[in-house]
């Protein structure tokens, strides 16, 4: 049974995004399973803990390879389903984004700073955006959501984290000096959240692709115009926001010469309709959409060199 709530916790837009499992995925586990049993905040919405955001990010990745959801959950909650064996990290370390943004918020930027220097010898590079960087910049939007930052504080924080991530995409492509593959990524008109386009940029550039970002905010004419000229192998962009996202999709699909991947928190809840638009939806964490990408296009690319083995 939820409680009523003072703590901040995660709303359920947030699990979502740092999950990959859609708001009414998470409302059926609610109800049919059990799990995950969120506390209510005073106005009703609910606010999941850190535990329980490992354990659904987890849950939900063993799942994509197949297994059922409601089996794992009966194992997790009968405790014979471990969570996070596999990593030495702590949940305060796997979502260490609110002491770091703590600090930001506080005008003390080298304290921020100072923590994830510690945490980057301690983690590796996609370990440290999935558990600490991503987690603080949701951390950030749900502060701003509820009232609890200014807009100065807002703009310390999240340019202090996305400083973090350009350093490390910089690290990333002087050490992939000769990707096999390109690819296009940005976010369209209307979509200013830079963080998603730099998180799948640094993972492209990690896996041996070059990672061409366009940045936020562009029309997808400017998409269209990039593909033609720079002849990329895959154009991917984030969708944090749904407002227009028919619209954009209908626009998209007259893109032919190149799949073209969508992620982000609003994909989700739309994948059926990306997939009627001929686009292919990513839904799982960072680590998880970079591989389904990569392995994605591969098989696109064996159908195309052998159309008559279609399962490639």
């Amino acid at each position: 049974m939820s409680m009523v709530s003072n703590r901040p916790g995660y709303s359920i837009a947030a699990v979502s995004k740092l999950t990959g499992v859609s708001c009414h995925a998470l409302r059926v586990w609610e109800r049919r399973y059990g799990f995950p049993i969120p506390d209510r905040s005073i106005s009703g919405h609910r606010r999941y803990d850190k535990e329980q955001v490992t354990a659904l990010r987890h849950l939900a990745d063993l799942s994509r390879s197949g297994q059922s959801i409601g089996e794992l959950i009966a194992e997790y909650r009968a405790g014979a389903l471990k969570i996070g064996e596999d990593s030495p990290a702590s949940v305060e370390e796997k979502f260490a984004g609110s002491p770091v943004v703590d600090r930001l918020f506080e005008g003390d930027r080298a304290s921020a700073e100072a923590m994830l220097d510690r945490l980057t010898e301690r983690l590796p590079t996609i370990e440290l955006v999935e558990q600490v960087l991503e987690p603080a910049l949701v951390d950030v939007g749900e502060r701003w959501f509820r009232g609890e930052a200014q807009v100065f504080q807002e703009h310390c924080a999240t340019l202090t984290l996305h400083g973090r991530l350009l350093r490390m995409l910089d690290e990333a492509r002087q050490n992939n000096p000769n990707p096999g593959r390109s690819i296009i990524i940005g976010a369209v008109k209307g979509d200013q959240h830079a963080g998603g386009v730099l998180m799948v940029s640094l993972a492209m550039e990690l896996a041996g692709w070059r990672a061409l970002s366009l940045g936020v905010d562009l029309p997808v004419e400017e998409y269209q115009k990039a593909v033609e000229i720079w002849r990329p192998d895959a154009l991917a962009l984030s969708f944090v926001l749904s407002r227009n996202i028919n619209k954009r999709f209908r626009e998209l699909s007259k893109i032919k010469q190149v799949p073209i991947f969508v992620g982000g928190r609003s994909i989700v809840n739309h994948q059926a309709l990306a997939r009627r638009h001929g686009l292919i939806p990513l839904t799982g964490s960072l680590r998880g959409s970079t591989t389904q990408l990569i392995n994605e296009f591969e098989a696109l690319r064996r159908r195309q060199l052998d159309p008559a083995n279609p399962a490639g």
